[in-house]
């Protein structure tokens, strides 16, 4: 047989395996049109997702400034109650029993002290209350973002064999090109619900934090008035008419400033 012979006969075979194999090529050319498509998603996701954790960044530095300013607050009013005590102890006359004196000093420094270990205590609660819901609002983050990342777009062979089958992987991915047709705006909805239940849960730890602040200053104001009560019932001193807060806080402006310097 020629070699035109055997030309003439392969050309139509060649024709016949190309037309069977036609819609396996379609599968790969639908899958190919599918491909960007995944891409535009993804960087919808990723850009809605980027957005969230801005916001999220703000949130927690808001925390963290309201926190600060609660401890601020509250180591200066510790200060201002401390020093309204000391001053009535620094007034007495001359006749007042020293040791006296010296043992309620003592005892105001050391239950200030122990004001100080309370408020350790609420702020480390607060950090590993921190710690704990911010970690858990990123792995949400982080699982949303692997759901559109494209990981999924080669899953449509699993089961499937593209030169058996491939109407079914047609099928499959024609499903998937429409499911994907739309942009996926519900995530922007899902994630700001996200950073307003974020915030909440902030905003629940800020309000132990103020409240276990608050039980450690009573506290302490109890203690300061046993010690104002000791001042005159057993050191038999005198108390004096309560130093104005602008005074005091004054007095502590004024100390501050000269450590400064």
């Amino acid at each position: 047989m020629s070699v035109k012979a055997v030309f003439v006969l392969l050309v139509p075979l060649f024709g016949l395996a190309i037309a069977q194999r036609e819609p396996s090529l379609e599968v790969m050319s639908a899958l190919k049109e599918l491909q960007p498509r995944y891409r535009e998603i993804q960087d919808y996701a990723i850009n809605q997702l980027t957005e969230a954790r801005l916001n999220s960044s703000q949130v927690i530095f808001n925390f963290h400034t309201d926190v600060l300013t609660s401890k601020d607050q509250y180591v200066r009013n510790t200060i201002e109650e401390e020093l309204g005590v000391l001053m009535i102890l620094d007034r007495q006359p001359e006749t007042v029993d020293r040791a006296c004196l010296g043992f309620v000093r003592s005892s105001v420094d050391m239950n200030v002290n122990l004001v100080g270990v309370s408020y350790t205590n609420c702020i480390v609660r607060v950090d590993d209350s921190l710690a704990g819901i911010v970690s858990e609002f990123y792995k949400t983050i982080q699982q949303d973002e692997s759901q559109y990342t494209g990981s999924g777009l080669f899953g449509v062979f699993r089961g499937e064999n593209i030169f058996y089958a491939p109407a079914e992987l047609m099928k499959k991915l024609s499903e998937k090109l429409e499911e994907l047709r739309e942009n996926p705006t519900f995530i922007a909805t899902e994630l700001f619900d996200m950073i307003v239940e974020f915030e909440q849960e902030l905003k629940e730890v800020k309000t132990g934090y103020d409240e276990c602040l608050e039980g450690g200053m009573q506290l302490l104001r109890s203690v300061l008035e046993i010690a104002r009560t000791q001042v005159a019932q057993v050191c038999l001193g005198q108390l004096e008419e309560p130093i104005p807060t602008t005074t005091v806080a004054a007095l502590i402006e004024s100390a501050l400033r000269s450590t400064e310097i």
